[in-house]
């Protein structure tokens, strides 16, 4: 085949990518192989595994969401008689090379051999190498983590160090035909057992590009990653492994986490994979419903159960790019969350992310005590597809908990609901100009018993960042051209915190100095124990860098998430500027390092601890509060009180006679 004839096969909108030697060694390619794998290859099956596709015109075409630009409504356009794709939104159009091209950022030959290897017609020996890096093309480390997945099977099953993790597997009630399903395996505890079985197949450079090996420190060689954990392969939409969860045995050394996944590399996008998307693809299509659990064992257990539309988060919060992902496949998302407080923080945070996204959200948390494993095990799973049927919408899920933090009874409780549902609403990206914002803010009128008006200043001032206004001043044609720094924020800079704003802020100076502790922060307090609004935004990024998995949250990193928000910026800095000034990172670091009276009995500094335990106090405080108030109104106009309003009056007094003793920092 000459080179003008190969330049004409390929799709002309990608010949200005190609260099002439790409060019001359693509000419090499058999146009046999090529229109084989042409012919091998279904475009709408193709989509269809990254993009839920819908028939229009009796079949002639499919419609779906296009997955190269942010696309609401579905502008992409199949035509399976052509066998090619066009968006007509952003012009992007082809084959299915083209396709693979764009949508997993290859060129023209890596995008033949994935084809190739998915309609299993064998790929010329001369095809397989490239020039310049040998072996490092995609299909090449597509082709050593499938050897690697059948490496890790083969040790679950037969090799006899591994049957600790096969009592583990059955102690979780995992069937034999769930572990093949899901191609479960295991690591043996072994620092060169991969890189031995690959010699002379895989190189140790190949292994490394995919995270299946380290290099050692003083560069004498390679060592296996995953020793002696049981393995979770990680499947793209088509089924192709392109990664791994590895899980600590019970009992066994947990100190570098009891779960950790694969780097990102070339082929395996954390912020982008869902666990389970391809056994889940089928049924969250027919059913038009996505759930989403935080763990990979919680989505194998519903599976197993019959609750085939499960997927998992990677070991973090779900992100944009993931409710992308699923939505092309379902509508109806519904996250589930366990009934602890890290879950039902987790879940308000969620919300505040994707309230905006086109998707029909809901929350499902569990009662207390029960990840969705345990409840559908002791429930069974008639019960649990109930409980998903029933999850309530997002905006509901979140106004109910600031109902049950507040009360509705009181003035004051319907004034904090509403600052916290505007606040939440303010900080939704791409909310504002969206009908969603209209639909969500009539709603809250509605559920307040207020004026639209009155909710819609309310989240304008939120939303600039202001502060609050007397009645005079909120019909006033007074404008600003910039927002002007909210008072929660001058108040700080100016010395004058409340005690909260003193609570709040010695937290993030503990967070900012040792991000190590973000984790554990996580597990005890949530974002929503943040009163002032720009700290609770400086918490929520911390937060979130942590959830993405960074080893480390540098300073810089927690500046750039905070860009387009100027007021919580000054306000990182000055608080960055504190911890220096009071050596925090250093205390911290000391009470760590020794044993002494400077740490508490559960190995979290002193420093840390007090900060927590003041979080907690106030936690239980503003409980009494509200109790207190609604007893009051209970026994409004009677002149005695039954036996259960005096056992809980007499237990806010003593509150209130140990909170005197105590005498809490601030």
């Amino acid at each position: 085949m000459v080179v003008d004839e190969f330049v004409s096969a390929i799709h002309p909108t990608w010949f200005i990518f190609l260099s002439r030697s790409e060019v001359r060694v693509s000419a090499e390619q058999s146009n046999d192989f090529k229109e084989t794998v042409r012919a091998s290859t279904d475009i709408v099956g193709l989509i269809g595994e990254t993009v839920r596709l819908n028939s229009v015109r009796g079949g002639r075409e499919f419609v779906g969401l296009c997955p190269f630009h942010d696309d609401h409504n579905p502008s992409m356009r199949v035509y399976p008689d052509q066998q090619s794709f066009r968006c007509w939104v952003c012009n992007m159009g082809g084959d299915c090379f083209t396709f693979v091209m764009e949508s997993e950022h290859v060129e023209f030959r890596d995008a033949l051999e994935i084809l190739a290897q998915r309609a299993n017609v064998p790929i010329p020996a001369r095809s397989q190498q490239r020039p310049g890096q040998p072996g490092l093309d995609k299909a090449k480390l597509l082709e050593a983590l499938l050897w690697a997945q059948g490496v890790f099977q083969q040790t679950l099953k037969s090799v006899p160090a591994a049957e600790p993790a096969r009592r583990y597997l059955a102690q979780r009630g995992f069937t034999q035909e769930t572990i093949e399903q899901f191609r479960l395996g295991f690591a043996p505890d072994e620092w060169s057992k991969l890189l031995d079985q690959a010699r002379g197949r895989f190189t140790p450079q190949q292994l490394l590009s995919v995270g299946l090996v380290r290099e050692r420190e003083n560069g004498s060689g390679h060592y296996d990653y995953f020793r002696d954990r049981v393995m979770f392969p990680i499947h793209n939409e088509r089924g192709q492994p392109v990664g791994f969860g590895g899980r600590v045995l019970p009992g066994a050394d947990a100190s570098f986490g009891k779960y950790f996944n694969s780097n990102e590399n070339a082929v395996f996008h954390k912020s982008r994979l869902v666990y389970a998307l391809n056994q889940a693809r089928e049924a969250m299509k027919a059913t038009n419903t996505v759930v989403v659990t935080e763990g990979y064992t919680d989505c194998i257990t519903l599976h197993q159960a019959g609750l085939r539309n499960v997927v998992a988060t990677l070991g973090t919060a779900l992100t944009e790019m993931q409710v992308t992902t699923i939505k092309r496949f379902a509508q109806r998302v519904v996250l589930v969350y366990d009934g602890d407080d890290a879950g039902q923080s987790a879940s308000e945070r969620a919300v505040s992310r994707f309230l905006a996204q086109d998707v029909d959200l809901r929350i499902l948390t569990l009662p207390a005590g029960e990840d969705p494993a345990d409840f559908v095990t002791q429930h069974g799973p008639e019960r649990m597809q109930q409980m998903i049927h029933d999850a309530p919408e997002a905006f509901d899920f979140v106004f109910n908990m600031s109902r049950n933090r507040h009360g509705l009874q009181t003035v004051d409780g319907r004034q904090r609901i509403l600052g916290d549902v505007v606040s939440l609403l303010a900080g939704v990206p791409r909310l504002a100009k969206n009908v969603r914002e209209d639909l969500l803010l009539h709603r809250t009128a509605e559920r307040l018993n207020l004026s639209e008006e009155v909710v819609r200043e309310q989240y304008r001032q939120a939303r600039q960042g202001t502060p609050q206004r007397n009645v005079q001043s909120v019909n006033t044609t007074h404008r600003v051209d910039r927002p002007e720094t909210p008072a929660s924020v001058m108040r700080i800079l100016q010395g004058q915190p409340t005690r909260d704003d003193r609570f709040e802020c010695d937290l993030l100076e503990c967070l900012i100095s040792a991000p190590e502790w973000i984790t554990r922060v996580r597990q005890e307090i949530g974002t929503a124990d943040f009163t002032n609004p720009s700290l609770r935004t400086i918490a929520e990024s911390c937060f979130d860098i942590d959830e993405l998995g960074e080893e480390t949250l540098a300073f810089g990193q927690l500046l750039s998430a905070l860009d387009g928000n100027e007021p919580a910026k000054r306000l990182a800095v000055w608080i960055g500027a504190q911890a220096s000034t009071k050596q925090i990172e250093y205390k911290l670091r000391e009470a760590e390092a020794t044993n002494t009276e400077s740490n508490t009995t559960d190995d979290c500094p002193l420093l840390l601890r007090r900060s927590l335990e003041n979080f907690k106090w106030r936690r239980e405080e503003q409980s009494h509060q509200r109790r207190v108030l609604e007893l009051s109104e209970q026994c409004e106009g009677s002149r005695s009180l039954d036996d259960e309003t005096e056992k809980l009056l007499r237990q806010f007094s003593d509150f209130h006679q140990k909170r005197a003793s105590k005498k809490a920092t601030g």
